[in-house]
């Protein structure tokens, strides 16, 4: 492209750029007429949705996944016994709360990871991919007739 050809056996190379850089010399909007760059509505601002207030978003997840918050109610209960009762010095019952405390701990965790475990899990086989009832089958094969 930049090499101009004199003889068969000796080439020189020019250079064609314009450029004090070294580099290609680039212009935005070289190729466009201007009358076309001129008339071409600029986007419309997209619109944004309002942010979700504290409260609208603490009843979506009870609402999603309502058994969390009943083991986080359930823990606090269990703290809360076991603490009263070391405060009243009763060791017995302050380790048996403080034992089902780690237990629905425990149970909140997994009951957690199962939801996480459930909304991650779908049978699509292939993301966009048509579904047969979709398409008006109704789930039926096509060797099943109706009479």
């Amino acid at each position: 492209m930049g090499a101009t050809h004199s003889t068969p056996f000796t080439s020189t190379a020019s250079c064609e750029s314009s450029n004090d850089g070294g580099g290609p010399s680039y212009e935005p909007d070289s190729n466009i007429p201007s009358a076309a760059a001129s008339s071409v509505p600029p986007a419309p601002m997209p619109v944004l949705a309002r942010p979700e207030t504290f409260e609208e978003k603490l009843y979506r997840k009870f609402k999603a996944e309502p058994l969390i918050p009943i083991g986080c109610l359930t823990t606090a209960y269990f703290l809360g016994s076991g603490i009263k009762s070391f405060y009243n010095r009763d060791p017995v019952k302050s380790q048996s709360m403080m034992r089902l405390r780690v237990g629905s701990q425990f149970a909140t965790l997994m009951i957690f990871i199962g939801y996480a475990g459930i909304n991650a899990f779908t049978l699509d086989f292939a993301p966009g991919m048509a579904v047969p009832s979709d398409q008006g089958y109704g789930g039926k094969s096509g060797d099943d007739k109706e009479e």
